[in-house]
């Protein structure tokens, strides 16, 4: 009898932490690793690391976008150098604001992040702080064939396989421009606006660098879909 007991115990516990695991699943899927990403998900304990697997899986990251209002156009790979070229290349077709320079090439995992920064983060501060949605993003390049720093030896940039950009201010409904040579750092709404869409992206981005980094990024934020959890 004892024995049985124990038993119906047991079964007891297992589908009670059977339906909490199912549960967390179906609830809070941007916290689990394991569960698909979707670029519609709140952003999570886990959303850094799904962007990041995506890399080297461009199939996977274009059916992203074949399920949201985001769009990109696949963009041919190539290669230019051993060291330089474009991987899992998209161009970004319809995000929640435009761009400018209005053509943004570059690595489909950063596009997801991209979207994911904009849906989440950076129209909803917008509209709180600002009062207004954020109409154009300015920025200052993906791609380039180069090291760190544009130094002669040492480790490549990111921007050499375009798998970072760089953001340098935003453009509201209203007519508004921010900044971040301007403003960060100001006692002011737009000030306090940069602050929270930097922090806050650190959930989503693996590297977040601004002007806190170095002199090197005092006008713009350096973003990548990869890294390993840097953000100053």
């Amino acid at each position: 009898m004892r024995m049985l007991v124990t038993l119906a115990v047991l079964a007891l516990v297992a589908y009670g932490g059977w339906r909490a695991f199912d549960y967390a699943e179906e609830t809070y899927p941007q916290h689990l690793p394991w569960t698909p990403l979707s670029l519609d998900d709140p952003i999570g304990h886990a959303t850094s690391l799904k962007v990041a697997a995506l890399s080297g899986d461009k199939p996977a990251c274009l059916a992203l976008f074949e399920t949201s209002d985001l769009a990109v156009t696949p963009f041919e790979d190539r290669m230019e150098t051993e060291q330089c070229g474009y991987v899992d290349a998209v161009t970004l077709d319809r995000m929640t604001a435009g761009y400018s320079p209005s053509t943004v090439r570059l690595s489909c995992p950063l596009a997801a992040a991209l979207g994911i920064w904009e849906q989440d983060v950076v129209q909803p501060a917008a509209r709180r702080v600002l009062g207004s949605e954020v109409a154009s993003i300015r920025q200052l390049g993906t791609y380039s064939c180069r090291r760190l720093y544009g130094r002669e030896s040492g480790n490549w940039s990111q921007h050499a396989t375009a798998q970072a950009i760089d953001i340098a201010g935003f453009t509201l409904a209203d007519g508004r421009s921010i900044s971040l040579a301007g403003d960060w750092g100001a006692d002011s709404d737009a000030g306090a606006f940069l602050l929270e869409i930097r922090n806050r992206g650190c959930g989503v981005f693996g590297t977040m660098l601004g002007p806190e980094y170095n002199a090197a990024h005092r006008d713009h934020f350096h973003l990548q879909a990869n890294g390993y959890g840097t953000c100053r």
